[in-house]
């Protein structure tokens, strides 16, 4: 399954793992998911393991169309929540960089960090 979820840890969060291949279809079902589990809450923080997905398989077209189909979920997700990307792979480290960058200038409602292990991610969210 290319998108799966757990709500977990202390504090309380849901944790993504995406791997490839992943379509947009996919990662907004799979998204949309944790809306329909019982231990959700809103403002949970969020923890985006990417560690096993290649973003050069993924199709520019597609990456532009994620932020928008998960705008209808903004309600829903709350208004102040932290979201912790995770990835080993050096190159797509750097493309997020740039993308995050960019989500900064025009502004987002909530904290994001993009780490290189699980354990830095978790501890940032623990704070």
């Amino acid at each position: 399954m290319p998108i799966c979820f757990e709500i977990n840890g202390d504090p309380k969060r849901v944790t993504f793992q995406l791997s490839n291949p992943i379509s947009v279809e996919a990662f907004v079902d799979g998204y949309e998911s944790i809306f329909k589990d019982s231990r959700f809450e809103a403002n949970l923080p969020v923890l985006w393991d990417i560690s096993d997905l290649d973003l050069k398989q993924i199709p520019l077209n597609d990456v532009r169309q994620i932020p928008i189909r998960l705008k209808q979920f903004m309600s829903d997700r709350g208004d102040d929540y932290k979201a912790a990307l995770v990835t080993t792979r050096t190159m797509d480290y750097q493309l997020l960089r740039l993308y995050l960058t960019i989500l900064r200038l025009v502004s987002s409602n909530f904290h994001i960090r993009l780490f290189r292990t699980l354990d830095e991610a978790k501890n940032w969210i623990a704070r």
